[in-house]
């Protein structure tokens, strides 16, 4: 069996923070920019994140996520900063991956929504916005 390193987070502080959940509605990706859309579930206010230098992403339920748990939960925040033990530090010990070889500043941000979660492997930090509807 192997080992599940503990995971160690920081919430990446925004102006929507004090929400009480966030649901994904959207995911979109072009030329390594994703952005990801969320939306208010008590209201229709809606905001974008948007991540440059993306090497990889994926779109999980949370009950999957469980070593994320309860470091990325609310009220400590719904983005974090991964520092260690995430996605990242699984595939820097895979067997093939070249991750830390071609991308030795990468980083992984996790995106926690009411129900599903977007995890980011990218080279900068997250850019998020009201969402006035023109992705």
């Amino acid at each position: 069996m192997t080992r599940v390193e503990k995971v160690e987070a920081v919430a990446v502080p925004t102006a929507f923070d004090g929400q009480v959940a966030w649901e994904i509605v959207r995911v979109d990706y072009a030329l390594q920019q994703l952005t990801v859309v969320a939306q208010d579930a008590k209201s229709d206010t809606s905001i974008r994140i948007r991540f440059d230098g993306v090497v990889a992403y994926r779109v999980m339920d949370e009950r999957d996520l469980g070593e994320y748990w309860p470091a990325c939960s609310l009220p400590n925040g719904w983005v974090f900063s991964i520092r260690s033990g995430g996605w990242l530090s699984q595939e820097s010990v895979r067997s093939g991956s070249c991750v830390g070889l071609f991308y030795p500043d990468l980083q992984e941000y996790l995106v926690a929504g009411f129900t599903d979660c977007v995890s980011v492997l990218c080279t900068s930090e997250p850019r998020i916005e009201l969402d006035r509807g023109n992705s």
